[in-house]
C-alpha cells in the first residue's frame, strides 16, 4: 500500500495547521495533497509553509472556486500520477478526525470505495442544529430510495478510493458540485461493480451550523439526481422497506455486491489427481440419504479421489442425523455438520465451505442419487485451468405419462439442450475450492456460484455424462410452488447482482422448445400447458419480488419431490 490524502480547502487557514499536525502525529510520511481554491484568507500560502515544516505536502493552487468535486478530481489526477493507492479524501475543517485513518486503511485492502458514514448504525453528528440533521438525514434517505442502493450516507466526503476504481473513470466528466460529486462517485462504484462499504465515524462540526454548500448547488443536485434513479419497479420494491428493518436490505445487497475475494487471489495448481470434498445438503432426508451416500461411496474414479463427504443437516427432525452417524462409523470420510436451525440451503452451503479441504468442491442435494461415474465426469474438465465450475446432467425419475411428469421431464430436457451450448448448472455442481462464502440470501445457489466464477473470469462447463437422478414434483401445487420459487430467485439474482442465467431468457428457450417439440396432439397440448405455467410462475415471481419483497431463500419443501423411484434405471428409460 502507498496511501495518500487529498484535502480540498477554501478559507481553512485556522484549521489546516491543526489538521496537518494531527495527521503527521499519526503518520509522519503519508503524502498529503492540498487543493486550494484561491482562498482569500491565505490558506494556500499556509499549506506551503506547512510543507516546509513537515515535508511531503503537495499544494495545488487553483485560480477559482469551481466546486469541491472539481478540486478533489484535480487531486485524484495528481495522486494517480504519484501512484498513490488507496487515496483518502477528507475535509480541511477538522470535521473529519484523522484518528480514523488507520481504521479506514485497514478496510481499504478489501474495498474499492470506503465511505465514512454519519448515519450507519445510529446518528453520529456533533455540532449541528436539529433542523440541519433532520434535513440531511431525510435527503440521504431520499437519495437511497431513488437510486436503490444500500447506503446510509451518500454525501459524506470522508472516503477512501482505490486507484483501480479511479483509473476506470473519465475524471473530466465528473460533476464538480459537492453533493452531486459524492453521489456520482457512489453511482459509478456500483455501476462498475466495485466493492463498497460504509465505516461509521463521528462527524464534528462546530464552525458551520448551516450547510457550507450554497442553495444553488443544492438545487442543482436535486435536479440532476433523477438521472441516477433506478428502474421504477425497483424503486417500488425498495419502498416496501419503509415498514421494515432497513438493515436487512443493506446486508442482503452487500452480500451480493461485495462477496469475499477468491481464496489465494484466485490462484491454484493442477495436481496429477484432484482431491474432492463433497457437500450433501439435507433437511429431513431419511427416505433418501442412505441411497445418496451409498452412490457417493461407490463412485468409479480415475482423475480424482473423494477426500471427504460432509453432510450438512439443517434443522432435521427425522432420522437423517442418525443415519449419517451410522455411515460415519463405517466410513470416516463421511462427517455430519448439524445446523440446529434451518436457515436455507445457501446457509448450509456456507457451513460446508468452512470445512471443505479438497481441491474441488462438489455440492449435491440429499434427495438426489449420483450415477457411478458422475463425480469423475464432473471433475475431469478442471484440468483445463480456464474452467471454474461444472454442472451435472440431471435426469428426473418422474413418469412421463402424466401432465406434471411431462412438464418435469421436458424442463430438464430443455435445460440439457441449452446447457450443451450455453452451460448452466443445477442439482449437482462442482467448482474449484476458491470460494469462502456465497450470498446467504440467495434462493438459487447454483446460479449465484456461477455468477461469482464468471465475474472472476472463469468459464463454466457442462458435463452431460455426469448424470444425477432427481425427483420433480408430482402435483400441480408442488410444481407451481417450485417454479415460482425458482423464478423469484432468478429475478432476485438478476436485480441485485446483474446476472441472468441462460434459462431465464425466454427468446433463447423458445428455440430449444421448437427443436425438441413433439407435434402430436398430446405433446402440443402438454407443451402449451407447461408454457402457461412457466409464464404464470415468472409473472407471479416478478410481482412477489417487486411488490411483496419476497425472497424464498428458505423455501417450503415440496413433499412429492422426496421419493425417488426405487429402480432408477427403469424410471429413466425413454
Amino acid at each position: 500500500m502507498n496511501p495518500g490524502i487529498i484535502i480540498p480547502t477554501y478559507n481553512e487557514s485556522e484549521n489546516l495547521p491543526t489538521l496537518i499536525r494531527i495527521i503527521r502525529y499519526i503518520d509522519n510520511k503519508i503524502p498529503i495533497i492540498v487543493v486550494d481554491d484561491n482562498s482569500p484568507d491565505g490558506t494556500g500560502k499556509i499549506a506551503e509553509d506547512l510543507n516546509r515544516k513537515y515535508g511531503n505536502i503537495f499544494v495545488i493552487h487553483r485560480q477559482e472556486k469551481i466546486g469541491i468535486g472539481a478540486a478533489i478530481v484535480h487531486g485524484f489526477k495528481v495522486a494517480l500520477e504519484m501512484n498513490l493507492d488507496p487515496i483518502i479524501t477528507m475535509d480541511g475543517d477538522l470535521s473529519h478526525s484523522p484518528f480514523y485513518l488507520k481504521k479506514f486503511l485497514k478496510y481499504s485492502r478489501d474495498y474499492d470505495l470506503l465511505i465514512g458514514s454519519r448515519y450507519i448504525r445510529g446518528l453520529r453528528v456533533e455540532g449541528w442544529r436539529f433542523r440541519k440533521v433532520l434535513l440531511s438525514k431525510l435527503a440521504n434517505m431520499f437519495v437511497s430510495y431513488i437510486m436503490v442502493k444500500p447506503i446510509w450516507d451518500f454525501t459524506s466526503g470522508y472516503r477512501v478510493y482505490s486507484a483501480r476504481f479511479l483509473r476506470q473513470l473519465d475524471l473530466d466528466s465528473i460533476p464538480p458540485q459537492g453533493y452531486l460529486f459524492q453521489i456520482h462517485m457512489i453511482y459509478l462504484a456500483f455501476k462498475l461493480r466495485m466493492r463498497v462499504k460504509e465505516i461509521a465515524f463521528v462527524f464534528k462540526d462546530v464552525e458551520y451550523p448551516v450547510s457550507k454548500l450554497s442553495r444553488r448547488e443544492r438545487w442543482i443536485t436535486f435536479k440532476k439526481l433523477f438521472k441516477y434513479r433506478a428502474p421504477i419497479l425497483e424503486i417500488i420494491r425498495h419502498l416496501t422497506y419503509l415498514g421494515k428493518d432497513y438493515r436487512r436490505f443493506v446486508e442482503e445487497y452487500e452480500e451480493l455486491m461485495n462477496p469475499p475475494p477468491l481464496k489465494n487471489g484466485g490462484k491454484f495448481s493442477l495436481p496429477p489427481k484432484f482431491s474432492v470434498s463433497v457437500g450433501v445438503m439435507a433437511y429431513n432426508e431419511e427416505k433418501n440419504i442412505a441411497r445418496c451416500l451409498e452412490a457417493l461411496q461407490n463412485q468409479e474414479l480415475e482423475s480424482c479421489e473423494i477426500r471427504e463427504i460432509l453432510v450438512v443437516s439443517s434443522g432435521s427432525t427425522d432420522r437423517t442425523n442418525e443415519i449419517v452417524h451410522e455411515f460415519h462409523e463405517r466410513d470416516p470420510r463421511i462427517k455430519l455438520i448439524i445446523q440446529k436451525e434451518r436457515k436455507g440451503k445457501a446457509s448450509a452451503i456456507n457451513e460446508y465451505l468452512r470445512f471443505a479441504k479438497g481441491d474441488i468442491c462438489i455440492i449435491e442435494s440429499a434427495d438426489t442419487v449420483a450415477h457411478p461415474r458422475a463425480v469423475e465426469h464432473l471433475v475431469k474438465p478442471f484440468f483445463d485451468p480456464r474452467i471454474g465450475m461444472t454442472g451435472a446432467h440431471p435426469i428426473p425419475t418422474n413418469s412421463k405419462e402424466s401432465f406434471i411428469g411431462f412438464c418435469v421431464n421436458k424442463l430438464w430436457r430443455l435445460h440439457h439442450l441449452m446447457a450443451l451450448e450455453h452451460p448452466k448448472c443445477g442439482e449437482m455442481i462442482a467448482f474449484r475450492n476458491l470460494i469462502s462464502k456465497i450470498p446467504s440470501y440467495t434462493a438459487v445457489d447454483e446460479a449465484a456460484i456461477e455468477a461469482i466464477f464468471r465475474e472472476n473470469g472463469f468459464e463454466i462447463a457442462y458435463a452431460p455424462d455426469a448424470i444425477v437422478y432427481n425427483k420433480g414434483p408430482e402435483t400441480l401445487r408442488d410444481f407451481l410452488r417450485q417454479r415460482r420459487r425458482i423464478a423469484l430467485g432468478h429475478k432476485h439474482l438478476q436485480a441485485t447482482k446483474g446476472y441472468r442465467v441462460a434459462t431465464f431468457k425466454s427468446v433463447s428457450v423458445l428455440k430449444y422448445v421448437l427443436k425438441d417439440m413433439s407435434w402430436t396432439p398430446r405433446g402440443v397440448i402438454f407443451m402449451l400447458g407447461l408454457m402457461l405455467i412457466e409464464a404464470y410462475s415468472r409473472f407471479v415471481g416478478i410481482l412477489n419480488f417487486y411488490l411483496r419483497d419476497k425472497n424464498p431463500f428458505i423455501w417450503e419443501i415440496s413433499p412429492t419431490t422426496k421419493q425417488l423411484s426405487h429402480n432408477i434405471a427403469d424410471a429413466t428409460q425413454d
